[in-house]
């Protein structure tokens, strides 16, 4: 399949079968997570997977925008610190958070190439969260990917057309 075909295909999928995703196709979400692009090669991603029910149960409590447990869930967090020593303030502060955000679309890809359904999330209790799952104070929860094989794959949302986004050589600059 043709990567664009790819692009286009994946959708954000909040309803999955209970249908369990194994270990080895986690580990696989985030070795494409791990192949990311990285500013300054900081790599200062990290990734907390959970796949214990009891324990996504508990992360339910602090993501208002999520209602049922999925197969798996992925945190992908900043280590700030390794962030810090490759880039200054501007690898922690901004640098890092793009790494975070190449590496998740990388585990979503993977992921519809795979079969599975995902969804994005941020709308979630940061300071809760970083309680719950112990981490230490350097790492920074930033996204969370929800996954497992979807229930239905919705409708693709409308884009605006090429024309409408693209500009050449200048703003306004038209073909």
């Amino acid at each position: 399949m043709d990567l664009l075909d790819v692009i286009k295909a994946r959708r954000s999928v909040r309803s999955f079968t209970d249908e369990p995703v194994s270990e080895d196709m986690l580990r696989r979400l985030v070795e494409a997570g791990c192949w990311a692009p990285s500013g300054s090669n900081a790599q200062a991603w990290e990734f907390i997977v959970i796949k214990d029910s009891k324990q996504m149960k508990k992360v339910l409590r602090f993501s208002p925008g999520l209602f049922e447990v999925p197969a798996a869930m992925i945190f992908v967090c900043l280590d700030k610190n390794r962030a810090y020593a490759k880039g200054g303030e501007l690898g922690r502060d901004l640098m890092g958070l793009f790494d975070v955000a190449m590496a998740s679309q990388n585990i979503l890809l993977q992921a519809h190439a795979m079969g599975l359904g995902t969804c994005v999330l941020k709308g979630f209790d940061q300071e809760a969260i970083h309680v719950l799952l112990e981490f230490p104070e350097n790492i920074s929860p930033e996204l969370l990917i929800i996954t497992g094989y979807p229930k239905k794959i919705p409708n693709a949302p409308r884009r605006r057309p090429l024309e409408e986004v693209i500009h050449w050589e200048r703003w306004g600059g038209g073909q």
